[in-house]
């Protein structure tokens, strides 16, 4: 077993979980065939494995033995770190340009290289970055000797840099004829100031547009986007085209990130079954694995750092659960527990209401109000009438919630799904608020919330405590429920079924706690399934005199919104009506 899934990128020697190998493949064989200098972008949202992938194309044209290609590799955040925007420039180039001068195996030229590269460095630098060119080994002492003749015009000095690496890439395949070229691996510009990451683009493609050159860099159109606006403005209909411009004049080859082909399923199977929160024999249940797999498309998707953050969720709540010698949790509770750890990572306002309110289906007015969220339109009230997914008055405050944010009111109609998919597995909304809220107790740990005022103080369903009944001390409450029925039943040999329910009764519907064991091989049969009570076999039943069977719920819990729940009602019930002697121990 293991606690975590970390979040690092994929490398060679991993299986490759999400299926994305052909298009792997794909790549490396179109850069061995493409001509030189040519950019590629590979773009996806931040977690989507654009690193993993670089990773695997560096491994397989550069490293591999007889590769084609030298490497160069750069993390922007890494060298933009507590640096200005010009330093953060003067950074990247010379990490650049070291490591071209340092695979160059003629010492000589490179130290010669390196003297005019450090001057031209030190005369395109302002005052700021003056200092780092010295810092970083840039030998800008004779800046003055090489530019006493050439003016002040940058244009000459980008063309001398650009000759000078020139020199450097072609003296490095001179001598090992077995090589096509160098490959420049950009990482992570999506991390830095989306401004910044526009210039640095442009200082790429005006410096190194040189022939055996390729450039592999990982960023997305929105960051070019957000970059841009500074010289474009916002992005509108009439101005997208000079934005797609400048995009195709960097980038000739853009690959977007196929996310939507991963093989999530593959992946998920794999990672739940080694933090051990399903069994491999559950995970065998095709209708378990749907369900997982319609959850996770309804919420985190298929980015490959939500899912990662997902299972480590759940690793810690297992944890959590063997410490506190919980009972184990049966497949329903489980799924559950799954959905609401994805609802918490997709849709963190949604799942923050759902710890103030965990009976979603009695949202109304009341609480769309308390949340200030704004009316309906009639026109908005007759399409949503028009549609399965906000046609209830509890939907329509979840569509209200969506507007709230950007993101989510894209995503509304998989927040409904969700939601209802949760009431779905659940199968019971007398318990909807109980169930949701005993779930919520150990997600919640994990969750990330900002507080501008006091923090509630919630009291957690769980109980921790050990119970004494007729001498025998309980740490589990379900065993305890179990020895209280049958001395019950001992007690009273001829009670009939209804009359055991009648005195055992804290709520209404008590079918949901003593079910007929007909009853539950009935619902076991139609659905594979019966949501609390896990799978029974007679030997788990408990038989009256007038040869009835019935089964007991597993699922007891100790409080529900603050309120006792199933559990501490059973023993007040134990206590007063049947004088049964119970001490918490």
């Amino acid at each position: 077993m293991k606690s975590s899934i970390i979040d690092v990128p994929r490398t060679h020697t991993q299986d490759d979980l999400f299926g994305i190998e052909v298009y792997q493949q794909a790549l490396i064989d179109y850069v061995k065939l493409t001509d030189t200098p040519i950019t590629i972008a590979l773009q996806g949202e931040w977690g989507s494995g654009k690193t993993s992938l670089m990773n695997l194309l560096r491994w397989n044209l550069c490293d591999v033995e007889g590769a084609e290609f030298y490497p160069i590799w750069i993390n922007t955040w890494q060298y933009s770190l507590l640096k200005s925007p010009g330093q953060t420039i003067i950074n990247i180039l010379e990490g650049i340009i070291n490591q071209i001068g340092n695979l160059n195996p003629n010492a000589n030229k490179w130290e010669e290289s390196k003297k005019k590269i450090g001057g031209i460095f030190r005369k395109m630098a302002t005052i700021g970055t003056k200092v780092v060119a010295n810092q970083v080994g840039i030998d800008g002492s004779l800046v003055d000797d090489i530019f006493a003749e050439s003016g002040d015009v940058p244009e000459s000095d980008i063309a001398a840099l650009k000759a000078e690496i020139t020199k450097l890439i072609a003296d490095s395949l001179a001598h090992n004829p077995h090589k096509k070229g160098f490959i420049f691996y950009i990482d992570d510009l999506d991390r830095i100031d989306p401004p910044m990451a526009v210039e640095i683009l442009e200082l790429l493609k005006n410096i190194f547009d040189i022939e055996n050159c390729i450039f592999i860099l990982a960023i997305d159109y929105d960051v070019v986007i957000k970059g841009l606006k500074p010289k474009f403005g916002e992005l509108t209909e009439k101005n997208e085209r000079e934005f797609r411009s400048f995009f195709d004049k960097i980038i000739q080859l853009p690959f977007s990130m196929p996310v939507a082909s991963y093989k999530v399923d593959t992946f998920l199977v794999n990672a739940l079954e080694q933090i051990d929160f399903f069994t491999p024999k559950e995970m065998g249940d095709a209708t378990l694995a749907e369900n997982l797999s319609e959850i996770s498309r309804l919420s985190v998707g298929t980015n490959p750092r939500s899912l990662k953050r997902l299972t480590n969720t759940l690793s810690l709540i297992s944890l959590i659960n063997k410490r506190m010698q919980a009972e184990e949790s049966d497949n329903t509770n489980k799924l559950i527990n799954f959905a609401l750890v994805c609802m918490q990572i997709a849709y963190p306002y949604i799942y923050n209401q759902l710890t103030e309110e965990p009976d979603f289906k009695a949202w109304n007015e009341k609480v769309a109000s308390k949340l200030k969220l704004r009316p309906l339109t009639p026109v908005e009230e007759e399409s949503l009438n028009a549609t399965g997914e906000f046609d209830e008055p509890w939907e329509k405050v979840v569509f209200r919630m969506c507007q709230k944010e950007t993101f989510l009111s894209n995503r509304a109609f998989q927040v409904s799904a969700l939601l209802n998919k949760i009431s779905e597995i659940i199968g019971d909304d007398a318990r909807l608020g109980e169930v949701v809220e005993a779930t919520l107790e150990l997600s919640a740990v994990t969750n990330l919330k900002a507080f501008d005022t006091p923090k509630k103080i919630t009291k957690f369903n769980r109980d921790t405590s050990n119970y004494r009944f007729n001498g025998t001390v309980y740490s589990k409450k379900i065993d305890l429920v179990y020895s209280v029925i049958r001395y019950y039943i001992q007690q009273n040999p001829q009670v009939s079924y209804e009359q055991l329910k009648e005195d055992f009764r804290f709520q209404k519907n008590m079918d949901a706690y003593f079910m007929l064991y007909e009853d539950y091989e009935r619902e076991l049969n139609e659905k594979g399934v019966v949501n609390f009570f896990r799978v029974r076999s007679p030997n788990d039943c408990f038989e009256l005199a007038d040869k009835t069977v019935f089964v007991v719920a597993k699922n007891w819990p100790t409080t529900v919104q603050g309120k006792p729940g199933a559990f501490m009602k059973f023993i007040d019930i134990v206590q007063k009506n049947l004088g049964y002697k119970i001490e918490s121990c």
